[in-house]
């Protein structure tokens, strides 16, 4: 069988925007910087709180799985749920001032993905092979199954997952509590870092890819690691040639609070045993309801 585990929630990457050379570490040409106080930017995409550099009155980081569909479709009552979701080995999104990729094609590399919750845990490699900057045909063959398939414009489908229609409106609520903070204030380094946060949030045209999304749907065929002593998935995952599948999309850019929403599914092959009883008891109303 096929369970699918649905996730979503913010991630924080802390990148320079174009014109910017992709390693620039403060923001220069770009519409985004790191403001006075904070660490140099470093692309690394962080899902769980972790080494992220929180900003003040801006969304919390955590992507973490929200439910469990069966093959069937039918919604899985599991403990799974609330789990954190984490990518591995400071993925970044490679794209290099387009050389390895255009806009909105950027690959994130390396993809390692972990799902845990106490001693639960999911964990999988893309590959155990591939060599990045890639030094061979191979590698660049897998760097374009990690590649994105390019930016769709859905507003609708970003305002249905997070809430946000309007980046704007959310800009104008949180540039009056920074501006009471900056009224507040007598430090002059969060002062400045205030004030450059409002100064950026006063242009409208840096909130223009909220809408935007990138899509990405990557096998993971590397090493992969399960734990799952009571038994939460009611069976166990396929792993040696068998992959998984993820597929994921990344949007509602907000570059004050150099966040984006992630929302994807886990598609795990299942040797079937026997159900867990949240699964079994999914199962069972679900043949009641077709008689």
């Amino acid at each position: 069988m096929m369970l699918w585990l649905e996730y979503s929630g913010w991630f924080q990457c802390r990148l320079a925007t174009d014109p910017d050379p992709s390693d620039e570490g403060r923001g220069v040409s770009g519409y985004v910087h790191a403001v006075p106080g904070e660490p140099d930017l470093d692309r690394v995409v962080r899902l769980q709180p972790t080494g992220t550099v929180p900003r003040s009155h801006c969304p919390p980081i955590a992507v973490t799985v929200n439910r469990l569909f069966a093959e069937n479709g039918g919604t899985v009552a599991s403990p799974i749920v609330g789990a954190a979701v984490e990518l591995l080995d400071n993925p970044k999104f490679e794209g290099k001032n387009h050389i390895i990729a255009e806009d909105g094609f950027e690959p994130i590399v390396p993809f390692h993905l972990r799902i845990s919750k106490g001693s639960f845990l999911l964990d999988r490699k893309f590959d155990d092979t591939m060599q990045f900057p890639p030094r061979s045909d191979a590698d660049w063959t897998k760097l374009q199954q990690l590649q994105a398939g390019g930016v769709v414009i859905s507003p609708g489908a970003i305002g249905a997952a997070t809430g946000i229609f309007s980046l704007a409106q959310i800009w104008r609520q949180r540039s009056s509590l920074l501006d009471a903070d900056l009224r507040a204030s007598t430090n002059e380094v969060e002062r400045a870092a205030l004030k450059s946060r409002i100064r950026a949030m006063s242009d409208p045209r840096n909130a223009r890819f909220f809408g935007a999304r990138m899509m990405y749907s990557i096998p993971l065929s590397g090493t992969a690691l399960v734990s799952d002593p009571d038994r939460l998935l009611g069976g166990t995952p396929q792993t040696g040639s068998t992959p998984w599948l993820t597929d994921f999309w990344c949007g509602a850019w907000d570059p004050d609070a150099m966040c984006g929403y992630l929302l994807g599914y886990l598609g795990l092959p299942i040797d079937d045993p026997g159900f867990a009883p949240g699964v079994a008891a999914m199962m069972s109303d679900r043949r009641q309801e077709r008689r």
